[in-house]
């Protein structure tokens, strides 16, 4: 029998807890929950944060003995268990793929409708090996659901009472559930933008390159990194809001003249030879610039790279030759910024923009690698997976692993046979110190 109809009219009557007789006595209680699920999006930190008091004002609702969010990745068609409370299970493992038998959590989800199992129902989905973990008595799933796309599931069930819930808990939680699917969304937004602002801050400030920020028009420098206080030996104090003829960059003024007129005609500048004097001394470089408009005005961002550093790195390789590192990362701008920074460092490097082609070039040149950079949850073929793969492939194989976080059991044990573990978003001489601890 279809319940496509039963479960949208359930919807209409609970999206306004007002028209939903059954649960009309707690109607200021839902309300509350909504409100304060709404406001958890501004008063909470970070999605660990949101989840915790997502959970918090449901129990309030319910008593709620074992509970889980489950967010979906279309693209990676992944189900990641990201916040739960369990009675008896510590440990929930990311399902890697939807095809052929999946879970209870991945059936509301692809179905994107809300399933109530009670305790004959579950011993046939048992059967039918679909219950990842402990089997319950009784289990409820609900879709979150933004604009017609379904981005994960709110869960709960009980281990020993099979009359636990009924279909008026099913209501409160289909009433509630779109806000918390809008409350999840907005914090992973807004996670990301600061995730993203964070990443930039990092290549900004840990990048081995020299990166300056001047305005066009008057060359007053606005913004520089550490790595530009090393190059000119100069504190922020006599940097920052100084010109750059004030500090007498430019040791060839024609060349600053060519090169301001450059931009002007062409917007960039890529790997100009230029000749700079900073702080009483000669430097050979080269310099890529680009206009920017910052706020209406034009600005221009150099990454400028000393040339000296570079040949000398060059022309002093270890006895058997440079090292080389394989990079497999999905994110482009920290594959991007790790391959430049070894490359200065001397190091010869292969990189990969997923598992799968990691493997790959793993395969082709694993006699000449000597050293993996790998991230963990990347698409096509998780990082768990590609590690187990060249293990396969060679047993001594040295791998530095980079995550946010290790998730589960299986990660765990996998990666316990990695060299060295760096927790994203790391930096650059973390990277080099980890290379070279491993290397000895």
């Amino acid at each position: 029998m279809d319940q496509k109809p039963l479960y949208e009219s359930v919807r209409a009557e609970t999206k306004n807890p007002v028209k939903s007789a059954g649960i009309l006595e707690d109607v200021e209680k839902i309300n509350y929950t909504l409100y304060d699920i709404s406001n958890a999006v501004n008063t909470t930190r970070n999605l660990d944060e949101l989840y915790q008091s997502i959970y918090s004002s449901l129990n309030k609702l319910m008593p709620l003995p074992n509970f889980y969010i489950a967010i979906y990745d279309n693209q990676k068609k992944t189900i990641h268990f990201d916040y739960f409370i369990d009675e008896y299970d510590d440990d929930f493992p990311i399902i890697e793929t939807l095809e052929g038998p999946a879970c209870l959590t991945g059936e509301v989800i692809l179905a994107g409708r809300p399933l109530f199992l009670k305790e004959n129902m579950l011993m046939e989905w048992t059967r039918k090996n679909k219950i990842v973990g402990t089997v319950p008595k009784i289990w409820l799933g609900v879709p979150l659901i933004i604009q017609g796309t379904v981005i994960g599931a709110i869960c709960v069930q009980h281990y020993s009472d099979p009359g636990y819930f009924s279909h008026r808990h099913l209501e409160i939680l289909i009433s509630v559930s779109d806000q918390i699917a809008v409350a999840i969304e907005r914090k992973q937004i807004l996670d990301t933008l600061e995730k993203k602002e964070k990443t930039l801050s990092l290549i900004f400030d840990h990048n081995p390159d020299s990166i300056l920020i001047t305005r066009m028009d008057t060359g007053l420098i606005v913004n520089a990194n550490k790595a530009f206080m090393d190059l000119s030996g100069l504190d922020q104090d006599a940097v920052l809001g100084k010109t750059t003829q004030e500090i007498g960059m430019w040791k060839d003024n024609h060349q600053h003249r060519a090169w301001i007129a450059g931009l002007k005609e062409k917007g960039s500048y890529k790997n100009l030879e230029a000749t700079l004097f900073l702080n009483n001394k000669t430097i050979f470089t080269l310099v890529s610039s680009k206009v920017l408009d910052l706020d209406g005005i034009p600005h221009i961002i150099s990454i400028i790279r000393d040339i000296s550093d570079r040949k000398m790195l060059e022309d002093c390789p270890s006895e058997k030759g440079p090292k080389t590192v394989l990079i497999i990362e999905d994110e482009d701008m920290v594959r991007d910024m790790a391959v430049k920074a070894l490359n200065t460092f001397g190091y010869n490097t292969l990189d990969a923009c997923d598992g799968e082609a990691g493997l790959a070039v793993f395969k082709r040149d694993y006699l000449s690698i000597d050293a993996v950079l790998l991230d963990i949850i990347m698409p096509k073929m998780s990082g768990t997976e590609t590690f187990r793969q060249m293990l396969a492939i060679n047993p001594n194989v040295k791998v530095i692993v980079a995550s946010g976080h290790v998730t589960n059991q299986d990660q765990q044990k996998i990666f316990a046979k990695a060299c060295a573990y760096l927790e994203k978003p790391y930096q650059i001489m973390e990277l080099k110190q980890a290379l070279e601890s491993i290397f000895k």
